[in-house]
This record gives structure tokens, sequence and C-alpha cells, in this order.
């Protein structure tokens, strides 16, 4: 049998979903990754931002009863949108010390059924400011 993590297949489609933030939806979450199966992964979160100032985003679990926090994410100003600051990772270790990481050097989220992965901005963007969460991720269920 594999080790823990060796191997992981997706068996269904892979789903890219990109969200955006802008000054209107305050700090509100929204959802960025529903898993469509009891075994689901996120395998990458990029964060792209046109705002002037540093911002920071909480990444959250909610099951529908419960939301609970994973951590702060912060993205610099102008993150993958100046050509001078990169796009952020939001599956990092500065971030989210507690991340898995495959044998590849990849970071993950594994999550089951209804465990949805949200986002939300813990001060409102000013007016004309977007900050935008690219999440893939699909099951890997039999």
């Amino acid at each position: 049998m594999a080790d823990y993590n060796e191997i992981v297949a997706f068996t269904k489609g892979v789903g890219v979903r990109p969200v955006s933030f802008t000054s209107t939806d305050g700090t509100t979450a929204k959802q960025i990754y529903a898993p469509d199966d009891p075994a689901s992964r996120i395998n990458f979160l990029a964060i792209s931002s046109t705002s002037a100032t540093q911002q920071y985003l909480t990444l959250q679990i909610n099951n529908g009863t419960t939301v609970a926090p994973l951590g702060t994410i912060t993205v610099p100003a102008g993150s993958g949108t100046n050509g001078s600051v990169q796009i952020v990772s939001g599956l990092n270790r500065g971030n989210l010390p507690w991340i898995q990481i495959d044998n590849d050097g990849n970071p993950f989220i594994d999550l089951n059924l209804n465990m949805n992965i949200e986002m939300r901005l813990l001060g409102a963007l000013a007016s004309g400011e977007t900050i935008t969460v690219t999440t893939s991720g699909g099951s890997y269920a039999a």
C-alpha cells in the first residue's frame, strides 16, 4: 500500500474558480471552493490585488453550522497586477503554518463533503479596488 499522500490522482474534473472581492463586498465572506465529493483537495489558491494598500484575507471552513478560521493571508499592494509584486500563493506556510505538503513539495488542503472553503477581507477595499482569489481543486474519490 502506498504511503499517505504519496500518490493522489484526481478522478473527476479539476475545477478552477475565480472569485472577486470589491469595495461593495465589505468584509462579507465568500465561498471560494465547495467540494463535490467526500475526498476532495485544493491544490492551489492564487491571490491578486489592485489595492493601493496591503490587505488581509481570512481563510475559513464553513460546514453550514460552524465557521472555523484557518488563518490570515497577507496580500501586498498590487500583488500580481502591477508588474513588480508577485501574485500571492494562498497556500503557504508563512501565513498557514499547518498547511500540508505533498512528497513533491506542493501545498494542499484535503476536504470532506460540505466543508466549504471561504475567504473574507479583514477591512473593506477602496472604491475601484479588486482582490481576486483563484482556486483549483478536484475530487480523488474512486
